[in-house]
C-alpha cells in the first residue's frame, strides 16, 4: 500500500466518523421537536390539527371528523356574507364538527350554499350530519306558495317556516293590494300572493314578505301585459280555473270558456258560475271533490250557486297557465263539464244540460268505485 493510499484510508474513516455524529446531532433535534409539539398539544388539550393540510393530524394519528348525529344543541348564527370557510372554522370554535376539511368536502361535493340565519345543530357533529342540519334548515327557511293556495294555507306554511305568527297576521288580515302599492280595487289580498318560493329571514318583518309577494305578482301582471283595469277579472276567472282544471292548457282554456259562457248573455244557468270549488274555498274542500246541498244553498258571497256574476275575487293564488287560460279561453259553446276520471284527469264538456247528465253519471260511476276503495 502506498502513502498516497494510507493517508486516502485514514480520510475516509475521519469521514465515516463525522457522518455518524451529524446523524445522531439530527436525531436528538428531531426528537427534541416530536416532544415540544406533543407538549404543546397536551397544554392546550387540543389534538393537533391542521385545517390547512392536516399534517399534525397525520403525525399523531388524530381523526379529522366526529362520527354520528352529535349530540345537546346549540344555536348557530351564520351572519350574511359568511363564506363556506369562516362558517367551517367558527363550527370548529363552537365544537359542533371536528375540523374544517371533511365539512368543506362534504359542502363542495353536494353543491351547497350555505344561507344566513340562526340554525339548531349539535355538539361534536360529523361533518356530514352538520351539512345535513344547515340543509334541512335552510329548506325549512323557505316557504312555497303553490299554484292555488289560498291564504289561509299559505299563512300556515309561513308560520311553520318561521314567519311571526302575529306580525303575518298583521301584514295579511284586512289588507288589500293597495296597501302594498298595488293600484288594483279588491277587497283583500287573495289571489295576489304570487306563486313561487321565497327565502324566509327572520330578521325580516312579515310585512317585508308579503311586499314581496304582492311585488310578484304585479311584475308578472306586468309581463303578461294584463293592465291593472283587467287584472281583477283576469286573476278571479284564473282562480276558478286552477281549481276546477287540470294541469292541461287546453283543458284550462276550455273550463275558462265555460265560466265565460255562463255568465253571458246565453247562459244556461241562469247567470250562475256554479263553481263547487268556490262553495269548497268556503266550507273546505273534501277529498272526493264533492259538495252539499247545504253549503250551496249558502248565503256566503263566493257562493256561486247563490249569487250570479263573478266571486268578489279570486279563491286562490293561481299559476301563468290558468291566468293565461282566462286571459284568451278556448272558443266554444260549451256550458258545462265534468271531471269524469279525476284520477287520470278525463274531463267531458257539453252544450247542453242533457248532456252533461250523461257524463255526470258517469263521474257518480267513478265516485261509487273510489269510494268503495277508499272505505
Amino acid at each position: 500500500m502506498g502513502i498516497d493510499d494510507v493517508f486516502e484510508n485514514k480520510g475516509t474513516r475521519k469521514d465515516a466518523r463525522q457522518r455518524r455524529h451529524n446523524r445522531k446531532i439530527r436525531r436528538r433535534r428531531i426528537t427534541a421537536i416530536v416532544v415540544v409539539l406533543a407538549l404543546i398539544a397536551g397544554v392546550s388539550g387540543v389534538v393537533a390539527v391542521s385545517t390547512a393540510s392536516g399534517a399534525f393530524s397525520n403525525l399523531f394519528g388524530a381523526k379529522k371528523d366526529y362520527e354520528g348525529e352529535g349530540e345537546g344543541s346549540i344555536d348557530v348564527t351564520v351572519i350574511p356574507g359568511a363564506s363556506a370557510s369562516q362558517v367551517a372554522n367558527q363550527l370548529v370554535e363552537e365544537d359542533v364538527i371536528r375540523s374544517a376539511d371533511p365539512f368543506l368536502k362534504e359542502v363542495e361535493s353536494r353543491g351547497f350554499v350555505i344561507k344566513a340565519g340562526t340554525f339548531k345543530m349539535r355538539k361534536r357533529m360529523s361533518s356530514s350530519a352538520a351539512v345535513d342540519a344547515l340543509e334541512d334548515a335552510t329548506a325549512a327557511q323557505r316557504l312555497t306558495v303553490a299554484e292555488g293556495h289560498t291564504i289561509k294555507t299559505i299563512k300556515a306554511n309561513a308560520i311553520k317556516a318561521g314567519v311571526n305568527e302575529q306580525q303575518l297576521d298583521k301584514a295579511i288580515d284586512k289588507k288589500k293590494p293597495k296597501d302594498y302599492g298595488l293600484d288594483i280595487d279588491a277587497p283583500n289580498l287573495e289571489g295576489y300572493l304570487y306563486p313561487a318560493t321565497y327565502d324566509i329571514d327572520p330578521s325580516r318583518p312579515a310585512e317585508a314578505l308579503v311586499q314581496d309577494m304582492v311585488n310578484k305578482t304585479k311584475d308578472e301582471l306586468n309581463r303578461l301585459a294584463i293592465p291593472h283595469d283587467d287584472a281583477h277579472y283576469y286573476l278571479t276567472l284564473a282562480s276558478l280555473v286552477e281549481k276546477e282544471a287540470t294541469s292541461d292548457p287546453e283543458v284550462q282554456a276550455k273550463v275558462a270558456r265555460v265560466f265565460v259562457n255562463r255568465v253571458g248573455k246565453k247562459s244556461q244557468t241562469g247567470g250562475l258560475l256554479q263553481s263547487d270549488a268556490t262553495v269548497a274555498y268556503i266550507h273546505g274542500a273534501r277529498s272526493d271533490l264533492t259538495t252539499t246541498k247545504e253549503e250551496r244553498e249558502s248565503n256566503n258571497p263566493y257562493n256561486t250557486y247563490k249569487h250570479k256574476g263573478w266571486t268578489p275575487g279570486p279563491i286562490n293564488s293561481p299559476g301563468e297557465p290558468a291566468v293565461r287560460a282566462a286571459m284568451k279561453p278556448a272558443k266554444g259553446d260549451w256550458q258545462f263539464f265534468v271531471a269524469t276520471d279525476p284520477d287520470n284527469g278525463t274531463v267531458k264538456f257539453a252544450n247542453n244540460y242533457q248532456e252533461h247528465q250523461k257524463n255526470v253519471e258517469e263521474f257518480r260511476k267513478w265516485l261509487r268505485e273510489h269510494r268503495k276503495k277508499n272505505g
